[in-house]
């Protein structure tokens, strides 16, 4: 119960997170300065680079909360005692592949967030910043290991099915 709870808060903050940033042009400065690592002079932001790189930004986040939420269903299975079930396995590579996904769309989204938040300055101030930090290594490893977790779990059913047969 605690890991669904916690599951749901995590993809609850990622939306909370996402509203506030977005609105707040302070917060998106910085986040458009620190984050997506763009140097060039920012903000004012032109109505379509904001909509755009708001798009973008909700690409990955999108695929966390999706991840989260599937990972809470896949918890509460766990908690009514349906554990060793294909299902499960499935539900968790999705879960992997969910988070892998977002590994790789974080740094392409922030790559275009910065060409869509630079996109109306002036000539010699657009930009496309390129960055990558540990935490997109991290979900990629983690989607990764859910994966492997996934395919191992599936593997463990089909074996206490074989030895359920045998009995």
């Amino acid at each position: 119960m605690v890991a669904r709870i916690l599951c749901i808060a995590a993809a609850a903050l990622m939306a909370f997170g996402a509203v506030w940033l977005w609105h707040d042009p302070e917060q998106l400065a910085a986040y458009a300065r620190g984050t997506i690592g763009v140097s060039a002079p920012v903000g004012p932001f032109s109505e379509r680079g904001y909509w755009a790189a708001l798009t973008l930004g909700l690409v990955p986040a999108g695929l966390f909360v999706a991840a989260m939420l599937r990972l809470s269903s896949l918890f509460g299975r766990f908690g009514r005692g349906r554990v060793l079930e294909e299902e499960n396995a499935q539900r968790l590579a999705r879960v992997g592949w969910l988070l892998t996904a977002m590994g790789v769309a974080t740094p392409l989204a922030r790559a275009l967030q910065s060409v869509a938040l630079t996109f109306d300055n002036p000539s010699g101030q657009k930009q496309l910043a390129i960055t990558l930090d540990p935490g997109t290594f991290g979900v990629l490893a983690a989607g990764a290991a859910l994966v492997a977790f996934g395919l191992v779990l599936k593997e463990a059913v089909r074996l206490a099915d074989e030895n359920q047969s045998f009995v």
